[in-house]
């Protein structure tokens, strides 16, 4: 990545670096204990958050999950446990039951959206997908999250696992704009992990871009990083961001960030860092 010819150093005039900033998170918990501290300093609320692990297990054992996900098992080779654990604290916060309506975002091939309508028993529940038909067909919504084509004021809970981050150029702040649209009040969407960072960081893999012909257009405040990963776009908010493409453009949906205290000690593996529920108000 360093010296390819193909893949620009520099992008706005900044120098593109290497690596996720995440990671330096996670070797670093005084980053967090930083970021933290200037979310607070930004008005935004932040609260601490402790896993019910046995819980999490039980979770697990009752809700059946496909072999084929993510490993199907515990192996740390695998990404079982990091998906599985935030689907389960996810339903922590939504506050399901039966007569609620309820959408996965960005749900893929992800069997939560079943496992969650079995457990509440819950009739009006959804899936939405970009690669879904475009539209309402049945249970799925396809076209962007954006375009979510609900009433006002018609929806209890919405759920993005892994996927808010991949929203590129505006459609971030597109689709939370949807979402002060849609959510009743007291209305709840859970994103997790909450991508957020000491800095705005947008992180792409060139390798993968330059194969599919792909070119995301960028936030020019954002720096940008290079990482091997097979996804076109990733991006980690700072507090400023947050404040700027989120909350100062949805005045009715309060934020607050929940920092996971045992995320790792559930599997050495997991990164569920932080929760961002956003909850409309009025």
């Amino acid at each position: 990545m360093a010296y390819h010819p193909f893949f620009p150093k520099t992008v706005n005039g900044k120098k593109i670096r290497q690596g996720f900033i995440s990671d330096e998170h996670l070797k670093n918990p005084a980053l967090d204990d930083a970021l933290e501290t200037a979310l607070q300093q930004a008005g935004i609320e932040t609260k601490k958050y402790t896993i019910d692990i046995p819980g999490y297990y039980q979770y697990v054992g009752e809700a059946n999950y496909p072999a084929s996900y993510y490993g199907g098992g515990f192996d740390p080779k695998n990404n079982f446990t990091e998906k599985t654990l935030e689907h389960f604290v996810s339903l922590s916060f939504l506050n399901l039951s039966a007569d609620k309506t309820f959408i996965d975002v960005a749900a893929a091939t992800s069997p939560f959206y079943d496992i969650a309508k079995k457990k509440y028993g819950i009739k009006n529940a959804f899936r939405q997908d970009l690669v879904y038909p475009k539209g309402l067909h049945d249970e799925k919504i396809g076209g962007y999250a954006h375009e979510i084509p609900m009433d006002a004021g018609s929806v209890d809970a919405v759920s993005l696992h892994c996927s808010l981050e991949h929203f590129e150029h505006n459609s971030d702040t597109a689709f939370f704009k949807t979402l002060e649209r849609i959510l009743k009040p007291g209305g709840r969407c859970v994103v997790l992990p909450f991508y957020i960072a000491g800095h705005y960081t947008i992180h792409l893999d060139p390798a993968f871009n330059l194969l599919h012909a792909h070119h995301p257009v960028l936030d020019p405040l954002a720096e940008i990083r290079y990482c091997k990963w097979k996804q076109y776009h990733s991006r980690h908010y700072d507090p400023a961001a947050l404040r700027r493409r989120i909350l100062d453009q949805c005045p009715a949906l309060k934020l607050t960030v929940y920092r996971v205290q045992n995320f790792r000690e559930v599997a050495s593996s997991c990164y569920l860092r932080f929760i961002g529920v956003f909850e409309k108000q009025h």
